[in-house]
């Protein structure tokens, strides 16, 4: 009977260190988002991203005789749709399940680790340059998508013949 209470507090403590462990490695990990500045950087995607949508609307609405009043109209839909998209990657909603997926991910260990880095004079740097980083990746590959649209297009009015001529051929 001893040996069955015994293992029954063995458990229920382990219960309570694991418990604790969690709460410790989401505590860092918390700490490792202020230091990496997430929510700068989800505000930053929300503006760039309202920005992009604001490059589309014109070509959308391309041969299409807009008066005042009317782009009034569509300034102010520009910005309910940048609104949705800020309120969607808010770092309030995401937060929660950003330490969930980081908790899965890593161990307490890397977060650890991690936060060393983040901590460091090099992972403030980095942080720090990232936004300027990111935006240069994007233009290069935006630069490398542009330069791509010519022979999709080719492509794409090939297979388009192609499919003409399938649904041209007599049926049997």
């Amino acid at each position: 009977m001893k040996k069955i209470v015994c293992v029954a507090v063995l458990l229920l403590c382990m219960g309570r260190v694991s418990f604790a462990d969690e709460a410790s490695k989401r505590a860092k990990i918390d700490e490792m988002f202020t230091l990496m500045q997430m929510q700068r950087t989800l505000d930053q995607l929300a503006e760039q991203q309202a920005a992009q949508m604001k490059k589309v609307m014109p070509a959308l609405l391309q041969g299409q005789n807009i008066s005042a009043d009317d782009q009034k109209t569509v300034d102010a839909f520009m910005d309910r749709l940048s609104g949705m998209v800020r309120d969607s990657i808010s770092w309030e909603k995401l937060k929660p399940q950003y330490v969930d997926l980081y908790a899965k991910t890593y161990d307490e260990t890397t977060v650890d680790g991690m936060l060393a880095f983040y901590r460091s004079p090099a992972g403030q740097t980095m942080v720090a340059k990232q936004p300027e980083l990111i935006s240069q990746s994007q233009s290069i590959t935006q630069a490398q998508l542009m330069e791509l649209q010519p022979k999709m297009r080719a492509a794409f009015a090939e297979f388009m013949g192609k499919m003409g001529q399938k649904s041209a051929a007599p049926q049997q």
